[in-house]
C-alpha cells in the first residue's frame, strides 16, 4: 500500500500527492486541489479556505498586545516575555449545516412551582468537526469567521505556512457532528426546564464543506516558562492564550483577581 500510495498523483494538475499514514483527504501542494483517497484513487472534495489578515507582522503584534494587560495577567508580562516561536498552519475543518429540531418535555423546579413544561425547539447551526485526530487543539473555543471563506488557492496562503491533511474522512465527521449537536441541544434545554425527562434531537444536514483555516501557533516564554498562544489568522482574534500562574503567591492572585474585578 505504501509504493502504491507514494505514486498517487493529483487528479487535476499532475503533481505528485504526498500521504501520511493516517490521511483520508490530501491536499495537493502544487495547485491546492484537496482529494479524497479511497483505494488506489483520488477523488476531487470541494475544498475552502479562510482569507488572511494577519501576516507574521501582525501576529506578532496581536500576540504582543494581548499581553499588554487582561483579567488574571501579571503585570509585568508584556514587559517579562519574549515569542520563542510562531509557525502559520492551515487546519482541516468541515463545516456542516444542519437543522437540529429537539422536542422535550420536563420540569421547571427553580420558580418554587415544579410546573410541567414541553415543547419543540427548531435551530439552525453551523458545526465544525476538527480533521484531525491527533494533538490538542480548543475546538469548541474557536468560532470559524465564515465570512472570509475563499476558495482555497496556495497562492493565497500566509507566506511560509502550511497546511494539514485530513484524518478523518466525511461520514466519520458527519457521524460526530450529530451526536455532538445532539448532546449540544440536550445541554441548551437547561435554560428551558430544570430536570429534563424526555428529550429528542432530529439532526437534518443541509450542507457540508471541507476547508482549511489559518492559525498562527506561538510559544513565548515568560520568567523561564514557555506557554502557548493561538491566533486565528483570518479575524485576528487571540483563539486562546495560556496565563501564567501568579509569581507572588495567593495575594498577588487576590490582587490580580480584585484588579479585574473592579477595574473601570
Amino acid at each position: 500500500m505504501p509504493e502504491l500510495v507514494d505514486s498517487l498523483s493529483c487528479p487535476k494538475c499532475g503533481g505528485p500527492l504526498k500521504l501520511e499514514i493516517g490521511e483520508v483527504i490530501v491536499t495537493c501542494q502544487y495547485c491546492g486541489t484537496a482529494s479524497r483517497i479511497i483505494g488506489d484513487r483520488p477523488f476531487l472534495v470541494r475544498h475552502g479556505m479562510l482569507a488572511y489578515r494577519l501576516d507574521r507582522a501582525g501576529a506578532e503584534a496581536s500576540s504582543t498586545g494581548w499581553m499588554e494587560g487582561g483579567f488574571l495577567k501579571p503585570d509585568d508580562l508584556r514587559a517579562s516575555s519574549h515569542l520563542e516561536s510562531l509557525e502559520c498552519v492551515y487546519v482541516p475543518f468541515y463545516v456542516f449545516e444542519v437543522d437540529a429540531t429537539t422536542s422535550y418535555g420536563g420540569v421547571l423546579t427553580r420558580t418554587g412551582t415544579n410546573e410541567r413544561r414541553s415543547g419543540t425547539v427548531p435551530r439552525n447551526v453551523f458545526w465544525k468537526i476538527l480533521a484531525r485526530r491527533s494533538g490538542e487543539f480548543p475546538v469548541r473555543e474557536y468560532k470559524i469567521p465564515l465570512a472570509h471563506k475563499v476558495p482555497f488557492d496556495t497562492a493565497g496562503m500566509v507566506p511560509g505556512s502550511r497546511f494539514l491533511n485530513a484524518e478523518v474522512d466525511e461520514d466519520e465527521a458527519m457521524r460526530v457532528a450529530r451526536e455532538q449537536v445532539a448532546a449540544h441541544e440536550r445541554e441548551l434545554l437547561k435554560d428551558l426546564v430544570d430536570v429534563i425527562e424526555d428529550a429528542r434531537t432530529e439532526v437534518v444536514v443541509k450542507d457540508a464543506e471541507f476547508l482549511h483555516a489559518p492559525l498562527w501557533f506561538g510559544v513565548y516564554a515568560y520568567r523561564d516558562r514557555t506557554y502557548r498562544i493561538i491566533l486565528d489568522a483570518a479575524s485576528g482574534e487571540v483563539v486562546r492564550g495560556d496565563i501564567p500562574p501568579p509569581s507572588g503567591g495567593f495575594g498577588e492572585f487576590l490582587r490580580e483577581a480584585g484588579r479585574g474585578l473592579f477595574r473601570r
